[in-house]
């Protein structure tokens, strides 16, 4: 009889071991992210609204920062990943930070907004339309984010946000021939293959005019890395550079980085001081 006693006992423990190591295996790892957002002055930002994303447009939380100007946020974590957090108040800049999230971790990230010049004018109602061609020949992180298609790359981005940058509006026939990375032009000395040229041109009409530079490059930067896309025609001789005109000027996010032939990735190098 006691060794029946000892056996329930035995067989009682083990399951009640085995169902909380279920549990326990059934918890996604959480990783953390703790914020801390100050002006230009170093003055703590209260109140500013902060999301973290992963890809484009995926939130996989979000918080207010306190009066000290801090927040704190909790996310699925399966495996470390690149995570985006921005900053948003009215008053202030957008501000964008990549990190990464890793399960059971907890990063720190302190961002740094500048005052936004028209937070003055938040009592105008402005009822001009936006000029045409800056509709048509730039587009922001904003726009791109509150899009509702698939954007795959770069250039998916231009073809279906902003074809106009492909065929001109003012009569230009040559498109995008140029095209700069962060203030640098990017010039790939080989030309495209047909294979890689077709795939470029479905969708498009027939008279856009791309270079293989531009696809290259485009293609291999993630939509959520790029801070602007700016384009400039044939008729634009804003700035006296060659290879400034029929030319999209590419401005990725603070702490992006861009290779050629390895696209655009989350730069962690420590700044130099």
């Amino acid at each position: 009889m006691i060794a029946v006693r000892r056996w329930i006992g035995f067989a009682a423990l083990f399951t009640l071991t085995a169902a909380f190591s279920a549990a326990g295996a059934q918890t996604p790892a959480r990783g953390y992210l703790r914020l801390s957002a100050r002006d230009s002055s170093n003055v703590p930002i209260p109140g500013a609204e902060f999301t973290v994303t992963r890809g484009l447009r995926d939130v996989v939380a979000h918080g207010t920062t306190d009066d000290n100007g801090l927040g704190f946020a909790s996310f699925d974590a399966k495996d470390s990943l690149d995570l985006q957090v921005t900053l948003r108040k009215i008053g202030f800049a957008r501000t964008d930070h990549f990190f990464e999230g890793a399960p059971f971790d907890t990063s720190v990230v302190m961002l740094v907004a500048a005052h936004s010049d028209a937070a003055s004018l938040g009592a105008v109602k402005i009822t001009a339309q936006r000029d045409l061609k800056t509709a048509s020949y730039d587009i922001t992180a904003d726009e791109i984010a509150e899009s509702n298609q698939t954007l795959l790359d770069g250039f998916d981005i231009v073809k279906k946000m902003r074809p106009d940058m492909l065929t001109s509006r003012g009569g230009c026939k040559t498109g995008v021939q140029n095209v700069w990375v962060n203030g640098k032009r990017i010039i790939y000395p080989l030309p495209a293959n047909t294979i890689a040229a077709q795939r470029a041109r479905v969708g498009l009409p027939p008279r856009a005019r791309f270079t293989y530079a531009a696809v290259s490059v485009l293609t291999d930067i993630q939509p959520e890395h790029i801070q602007e896309l700016i384009y400039k025609d044939c008729f634009d001789h804003s700035m006296a550079v060659v290879g400034s005109q029929d030319a999209l000027f590419i401005v990725l996010k603070p702490g992006i980085g861009y290779e050629r032939g390895v696209g655009s990735y989350v730069d962690d190098t420590p700044a130099r001081p």
